[in-house]
């Protein structure tokens, strides 16, 4: 049997297939070098403008100095979340995302979490609750990453729950493990986004969704890391 066409066509999927791995590898790769080269001005711009809201050198004079360096420290902050963010992901696409698992105590890591979005939930007018067991308390993980995961979640909570509301991180134990849950208030997700929600850079179609800030990374990335660490994240 002359079988030319069907090895033809295997040669273009597997042609296909190097052209996506490298493309992918080529996009990993963009992403990492311009996360580095964004955060070394980054930084300088968060630690000068520290040193200008602390008036470290003397007083800036009028007071709209001192608010406009503040918006400064929090903008480049706020920039410098988004672009670790992206990196993270590059790194977890990669497969060079490494957890360093530790026992620590998860009671102060979530109100660490909570302490990092509590500004937020204070001008959004949103209450912020810890709810975590005793037999909870102490967890083996790795620590950065279920901060990370925490923080992406509470801050999402806040940001689509109405003034009066109220987000809560709660932490349990089961027979299959831990088991954190972070609860909201707030608008709800249609039943027929929930699917396209925890890829990368989606998000959900609405008026209320596109006043707000985000890259679509944050359930993606919580995802990615509740995975490794052998869990999942469910989202209801």
């Amino acid at each position: 049997r002359d079988i030319t066409e069907r090895k033809a066509y295997e040669r273009q999927l597997i042609e296909a297939r190097d052209l996506s791995e490298e493309a992918n590898r080529a996009k990993s790769r963009f992403l990492a070098n311009m996360s580095h080269e964004l955060r070394t001005p980054l930084n300088a711009i968060i630690g000068f403008s520290e040193v200008m809201t602390h008036e470290m050198f003397g007083v800036l004079g009028s007071p709209r100095y001192l608010e406009y360096s503040r918006l400064i420290h929090e903008s480049g902050n706020h920039l410098l979340e988004l672009i670790n963010g992206i990196l993270d992901m590059s790194k977890i696409e990669a497969g060079k995302f490494e957890l360093s698992e530790e026992v620590f105590d998860f009671q102060a890591v979530a109100e660490a979490s909570v302490r990092f979005v509590k500004l937020a939930a204070e001008r959004a007018g949103v209450a912020l609750k810890t709810q975590i067991a005793p037999e909870a308390g102490f967890i083996f993980a790795d620590k950065r990453a279920l901060k990370q995961i925490l923080v992406n979640l509470l801050s999402n909570g806040v940001k689509f729950t109405p003034k009066g509301g109220e987000v809560t991180v709660r932490g349990t134990v089961d027979a299959n493990g831990v088991e954190i849950s972070v609860t909201d208030t707030g608008v709800g997700i249609a039943q027929k986004d929930l699917e396209r929600l925890g890829k990368p850079f989606e998000q959900v179609e609405g008026e209320h969704v596109r006043k707000k800030e985000g890259t679509g990374l944050g359930l993606s990335l919580v995802k990615a890391l509740a995975a490794m660490h052998g869990g999942e994240a469910i989202l209801e």
